[in-house]
């Protein structure tokens, strides 16, 4: 485990020669600078960057004090027998931690609900998340970009942003398991909030008017350039919800067990995105799926900007693992010699794919 962990703290030290580099690792006998990421918050100074080593152990709360770039190994790494980075919540509530990154994680919530001080322009991305809640201030918690996450919620609202502006969530694949026709995912959105390109796969169960209520206390958003998945019974809508002028444009609808309404507005209805390969009856974050589209696919070029539906919208660097698009990730590490006499060279390989801005 330490050369391991000597592995990958040298190859993010060669891809981030600017700040300070902190380890956190919580794994008995690692040998890390940190082993929770509270102590490593604490020490950094604003702008470095924290890399936290996958754990069968959670490494419990943060509290974010200043702005800093949080790191995983990635939500579904390939290594490491699968473990990950997890995360009880984060808590913007410290401080001001305007610029902070969070990205690779496992984590429950993200609160950015401070109400003495400024977190704006924050980054969630490739992180797999349960809850983010914005703030009840329009100037405390604003342009926060939500991207590249799995974002999976068993209860409602998975995405609350409140009062908060300007937020953007794009790229995202976004399941809800829950059957209940009023357990909403998406709440308190407004005419400053940009929804698109995501994938959205809800199991919710119509109502005695086969309706379901998605997005709820929203007004004034335009959703664009997404697909809406519905595998629960008896669903033709999404009309439950206490929401205003909602615009949808070049969305694309598919119900795998019912015919569904047309949604307002110029969008794609009850249509097969055709994705390269999906189980409907597996987790929208199963590792057998690939959210690319299919030549002929009616999603195909279909969007606002004549890019496809989706997460890979654009060519973005969407990665149903979850690996940071910021730093190297290993594939490969191998030792050949672990059982070695003191003073003996240590023979190891290690592979490792480039970083997605390099």
């Amino acid at each position: 485990m330490k050369t391991l962990l000597f592995s990958i703290a040298f190859i993010i030290a060669i891809s981030t020669q600017s700040q300070t580099v902190h380890v956190v690792d919580n794994n008995q006998g690692s040998g890390a600078q940190f082993t929770t990421i509270q102590a490593a918050v604490d020490a950094a100074t604003a702008n470095d960057i924290i890399y936290v080593q996958p754990s069968p152990n959670s490494y419990g709360n943060i509290l974010m004090t200043k702005p800093l770039s949080i790191y995983g190994i990635g939500h579904i790494p390939e290594l490491n027998a699968g473990q990950v980075a997890s995360i009880s919540d984060i808590y913007f509530r410290s401080g001001n931690a305007s610029g902070s990154k969070i990205s690779g994680l496992y984590i429950n919530n993200i609160y950015l609900d401070l109400t003495t001080d400024n977190n704006h322009d924050v980054i969630i991305t490739n992180n797999r998340i349960a809850y983010i809640g914005g703030n009840s201030s329009t100037s405390r918690a604003n342009n926060a970009i939500i991207s590249g996450n799995y974002i999976r919620n068993a209860n409602f609202n998975a995405i609350d942003i409140y009062s908060s502006q300007n937020w953007i969530i794009s790229n995202n694949i976004i399941e809800q398991p829950n059957t209940s026709s009023t357990w909403s995912t998406f709440s308190r959105f407004n005419a400053s909030t940009i929804f698109n390109n995501n994938i959205i796969w809800t199991r919710q169960n119509g109502d005695a008017n086969n309706s379901i209520q998605l997005f709820n206390n929203c007004s004034g958003t335009q959703i664009s350039n997404n697909i809406f998945l519905f595998r629960g019974t008896n669903v033709e809508n999404m009309n439950l919800g206490s929401n205003n002028a909602l615009t949808f444009q070049n969305n694309l609808t598919y119900s795998y067990n019912s015919t569904l309404d047309a949604l307002s507005g110029t969008n794609i209805d009850n249509s097969d995105p055709q994705f390269v390969s999906f189980n409907p009856n597996a987790s929208l974050n199963s590792t057998s799926n690939d959210y690319q589209i299919q030549a002929g696919s009616p999603a195909e070029n279909a969007g606002t900007d004549g890019n496809d539906l989706g997460v890979y919208n654009g060519n973005f660097p969407f990665n149903l693992r979850g690996y940071p698009t910021e730093l190297p990730y290993l594939t490969d590490f191998v030792i050949y010699n672990n059982i070695i006499s003191a003073g003996t060279p240590l023979n190891i390989n290690i592979k490792a794919n480039a970083n997605i801005n390099n």
